[in-house]
């Protein structure tokens, strides 16, 4: 629903968001300046205080992959294998190239475009998850030219 609220009201809404963004922004400082001086051991610690997670890493194992493969509805599979195809091409339009050009000078300029080898993606599943956030997330994120590497459905 839109409305047209005066100016005033706007600047009050502006500052009020404003003030609960730097609140937020104070409230995370101290766990991501913990993840970037441990790693995985501030983030397995967060897990197990914020999420409950009980598992001695993140890595989840195959056999419970495999529980709830099995419990997926065919309709859901194709919805979702659908999904990551048409998730998978639109990234792939949107990836970086190299890029050179050589100046009369002789100088040549450009950029280099190196994949990382990993990433971590954190992936909400409270009350409502959403599958596409995970979809969304991890499926741009994977080596294009690297064989065999894609997400299973």
């Amino acid at each position: 629903m839109l409305r047209i609220i005066s100016g005033t009201d706007f600047a009050a809404f502006s500052k009020r968001k404003s003030l609960r963004l730097a609140e937020a922004e104070r409230s995370v400082a101290p766990l991501l300046e913990a993840i970037r001086e441990r790693g995985d051991e501030a983030l397995l610690e967060y897990a197990r205080r914020f999420d409950g997670h009980e598992g001695p890493g993140f890595a989840v194992p195959a056999s419970e992959l495999e529980r709830a493969e099995a419990g997926l509805t065919p309709e859901f599979r194709a919805a979702v294998q659908l999904a990551s195809k048409n998730i998978g091409e639109y990234a792939r339009t949107q990836l970086p190239r190299e890029n050179f050009i050589d100046l009369p000078d002789g100088r040549r300029l450009g950029q280099i475009v190196r994949p990382l080898d990993s990433m971590g993606a954190y992936i909400p599943a409270g009350r409502y998850p959403l599958p596409s956030t995970l979809l969304m997330t991890v499926i741009p994120a994977q080596p294009e030219a690297r064989p065999g590497v894609e997400l299973q459905v």
